[in-house]
């Protein structure tokens, strides 16, 4: 499937790591499955994988692993 961002790339089934920051602090979930470009890199999450995403995220069970994760100031 053709991406609808560039228009050159071609869209294909890809697992990524989807990351958002919600209450000053940052998470991480892998093994997202997405729609990824392989010109211009645009993602696409199709509807069901977002709602799960929300379920995941606002369930606040406990993660399957806790990383440590530098700060820098861009000064």
């Amino acid at each position: 499937m053709s991406c609808d961002v560039c228009a050159l790339g071609e869209r294909g089934p890809q697992l990524i790591r989807y990351s958002l920051s919600m209450n000053d602090r940052l998470i991480l979930v892998d093994h997202v499955p997405a729609e990824v470009c392989n010109r211009c890199g645009e993602v696409t999450l199709s509807p069901d994988v977002v709602e799960r995403l929300q379920q995941t995220v606002w369930q606040q069970e406990p993660p399957s692993r806790v990383i440590e994760t530098p700060v820098y100031e861009f000064a």
